[in-house]
Protein backbone atom coordinates (compact mmCIF):
# COMPACT_ATOMS: atom_id res chain seq x y z
CA UNK A 1 0.00 0.00 0.00
CA UNK A 2 1.49 3.63 -1.06
CA UNK A 3 2.14 6.03 1.43
CA UNK A 4 -1.34 7.64 2.26
CA UNK A 5 0.18 11.59 0.98
CA UNK A 6 1.75 9.74 -1.83
CA UNK A 7 -0.17 10.63 -5.25
CA UNK A 8 -0.20 7.82 -7.87
CA UNK A 9 1.29 8.68 -11.10
CA UNK A 10 -1.71 8.38 -13.34
CA UNK A 11 -3.49 11.04 -10.84
CA UNK A 12 -1.41 13.69 -11.48
CA UNK A 13 -3.01 16.58 -13.99
CA UNK A 14 -0.43 18.31 -16.28
CA UNK A 15 0.73 21.02 -13.79
CA UNK A 16 2.08 17.93 -11.46
CA UNK A 17 -0.98 18.94 -9.61
CA UNK A 18 -3.37 16.28 -7.89
CA UNK A 19 -6.31 15.36 -11.00
CA UNK A 20 -9.68 16.08 -9.47
CA UNK A 21 -10.28 12.55 -7.96
CA UNK A 22 -12.61 11.14 -5.63
CA UNK A 23 -11.97 10.86 -1.95
CA UNK A 24 -14.17 7.75 -1.27
CA UNK A 25 -17.01 6.59 -3.63
CA UNK A 26 -19.25 9.13 -4.95
CA UNK A 27 -18.25 12.32 -2.62
CA UNK A 28 -15.90 15.06 -5.17
CA UNK A 29 -12.60 16.31 -3.60
CA UNK A 30 -12.52 19.18 -1.78
CA UNK A 31 -10.59 22.31 -1.67
CA UNK A 32 -7.91 23.18 0.74
CA UNK A 33 -7.80 26.73 2.14
CA UNK A 34 -4.18 27.50 1.99
CA UNK A 35 -3.15 29.62 5.14
CA UNK A 36 -0.51 32.76 4.95
CA UNK A 37 0.64 32.32 8.71
CA UNK A 38 2.29 35.48 10.09
CA UNK A 39 2.37 36.70 6.57
CA UNK A 40 3.21 40.35 7.67
CA UNK A 41 6.13 39.17 9.98
CA UNK A 42 7.29 36.91 7.63
CA UNK A 43 7.23 39.96 5.07
CA UNK A 44 9.06 42.15 7.53
CA UNK A 45 11.93 39.69 8.39
CA UNK A 46 12.42 39.57 4.28
CA UNK A 47 13.07 43.19 3.84
CA UNK A 48 15.03 43.36 6.65
CA UNK A 49 17.14 40.41 5.21
CA UNK A 50 17.56 42.19 1.92
CA UNK A 51 18.92 45.27 3.82
CA UNK A 52 21.05 43.27 6.31
CA UNK A 53 23.75 42.02 3.90
CA UNK A 54 25.88 40.36 6.45
CA UNK A 55 23.07 38.97 8.72
CA UNK A 56 20.50 35.61 6.73
CA UNK A 57 16.91 36.49 8.46
CA UNK A 58 14.15 34.63 8.61
CA UNK A 59 11.06 34.44 10.40
CA UNK A 60 9.66 31.01 12.31
CA UNK A 61 5.97 30.23 11.89
CA UNK A 62 6.25 27.19 14.26
CA UNK A 63 8.31 29.43 16.58
CA UNK A 64 7.05 32.55 16.26
CA UNK A 65 10.83 34.00 16.30
CA UNK A 66 12.59 36.12 14.30
CA UNK A 67 15.77 35.04 13.96
CA UNK A 68 19.63 36.37 12.59
CA UNK A 69 22.68 34.33 11.54
CA UNK A 70 25.62 35.97 11.30
CA UNK A 71 26.56 35.60 7.54
CA UNK A 72 30.33 36.65 7.92
CA UNK A 73 33.66 34.30 8.90
CA UNK A 74 33.12 33.66 13.15
CA UNK A 75 34.83 30.80 14.89
CA UNK A 76 31.12 29.59 15.56
CA UNK A 77 27.95 29.94 14.21
CA UNK A 78 26.00 33.03 15.35
CA UNK A 79 22.34 33.46 15.86
CA UNK A 80 20.01 35.77 17.49
CA UNK A 81 16.54 35.30 18.10
CA UNK A 82 13.84 38.12 19.16
CA UNK A 83 9.86 37.73 19.12
CA UNK A 84 10.24 41.40 16.92
CA UNK A 85 12.48 43.25 14.29
CA UNK A 86 13.58 45.78 16.63
CA UNK A 87 14.89 43.77 19.22
CA UNK A 88 16.41 41.37 16.62
CA UNK A 89 18.15 44.36 15.34
CA UNK A 90 19.14 45.65 18.61
CA UNK A 91 20.79 42.24 19.00
CA UNK A 92 22.55 41.53 15.80
CA UNK A 93 24.35 45.03 16.77
CA UNK A 94 25.30 44.39 19.78
CA UNK A 95 26.35 40.86 18.70
CA UNK A 96 28.88 43.30 15.91
CA UNK A 97 30.31 44.99 18.95
CA UNK A 98 30.65 41.79 20.73
CA UNK A 99 32.01 40.08 17.54
CA UNK A 100 34.70 43.07 16.79
CA UNK A 101 35.77 43.25 20.32
CA UNK A 102 35.63 39.01 20.89
CA UNK A 103 35.04 39.28 24.17
CA UNK A 104 33.63 35.76 26.44
CA UNK A 105 30.44 38.06 26.93
CA UNK A 106 27.40 36.98 24.28
CA UNK A 107 24.06 39.23 23.81
CA UNK A 108 21.15 38.29 25.47
CA UNK A 109 19.56 35.55 23.55
CA UNK A 110 22.21 34.70 21.02
CA UNK A 111 23.41 31.03 20.40
CA UNK A 112 26.88 30.37 19.91
CA UNK A 113 26.59 26.56 18.36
Amino acid sequence: MAHPKTIPMDAVGESGQPAATQHTNGRPSVGVYRRDWDADKRQAAALLDMVEPCWAIYYGTGSRLFFAIAAWNVADPLIVEATDVGELQELMREAELIGATHTDSHPKSAVWL
